[in-house]
């Protein structure tokens, strides 16, 4: 079934009622030198900005690693459930709404970050709108989301073994590579000014480390036999090497209003 025919609403709200706090779980852990993907994306962000909105915070990881003395971030999410999670981890303020409705007045953040929302929540232009919106001038959009490379002979190996298995790839309400990206920043006042890839990865050294990767991917209408037959390959794998690295290749997008 294509991402077209999958209804996003229902099956995203669902997911995150069941597995709030998996996208972190993973992302914490997956690693390019000595920086996970949140480190990475928290580096684009000005230590001198002093309002910074978190879209799609998910259970609040961003919000804790912008934390700094004289700053607020604000984490934005629909998920009820996320938000819970992000509260009983962090002091928030949490804000549950809609990332196409942004409650907030013109002009009154000074960044606005997203860790990989701009593949889930869709219209991408009419995100991009809201964040032009309520961005002062100069204000910055920095974001990370998933991407196709970079990845290694290797990296293709594992990767294809797993979709083999699984009968398709993950998916995402959104084009994983953003098409018209910059089409869509100029449409709404803003310029790219950074367009940055890396490649981390996420070891796996148990069959628990293999349940966690495959359930937190977006998998709609695909049959749990078929993702056991992924995590049965892993775990195979693990045993006749001890670790096994998945790649995660993550792009990074910075635009300035």
């Amino acid at each position: 079934m294509s991402s077209d025919e999958v209804n996003w609403r229902a099956y995203l709200a669902e997911f995150h009622r069941e597995r709030a706090g998996i996208a972190e779980a993973v992302l914490s852990r997956a690693l390019a030198g000595d920086h996970s993907p949140y480190r990475w994306l928290a580096r684009a962000v000005s230590a001198t900005a002093g309002t910074v909105l978190d879209l799609a915070c998910g259970s609040g990881p961003m919000s804790r690693e912008l934390a700094q003395p004289g700053r607020t971030v604000i984490g934005l999410d629909l998920s009820e459930y996320e938000l819970a999670l992000a509260a009983e981890r962090g002091p928030g303020p949490w804000i549950r709404a809609d990332a196409l409705q942004l409650p907030f007045r013109d002009a009154s953040i000074d960044v606005v970050t997203s860790s990989m929302g701009l593949v889930v929540v869709q219209p991408l232009s009419r995100v991009v709108e809201e964040v032009a919106r309520v961005l002062r001038p100069g204000g910055v959009l920095a974001a990370i989301a998933p991407a196709i490379r970079p990845l290694g002979p290797r990296d293709v190996r594992v990767l294809t073994s797993i979709n083999g298995r699984l009968r398709t790839k993950p998916q995402f309400p959104g084009p994983v590579e953003l098409t018209g990206f910059a089409k869509t920043l100029a449409q709404c006042g803003m310029r790219p000014v950074e367009d940055a890839r890396e490649r981390y990865r996420f070891s796996i050294r148990s069959r628990a480390d293999a349940e966690l990767v495959m359930s937190a991917l977006y998998l709609p209408n695909t049959r749990w036999s078929r993702v056991e037959s992924a995590i049965q390959y892993l775990e195979d794998r693990v045993k006749k090497h001890d670790v096994v690295d998945v790649a995660i290749p993550m792009r990074r997008l910075v635009a300035i209003k």
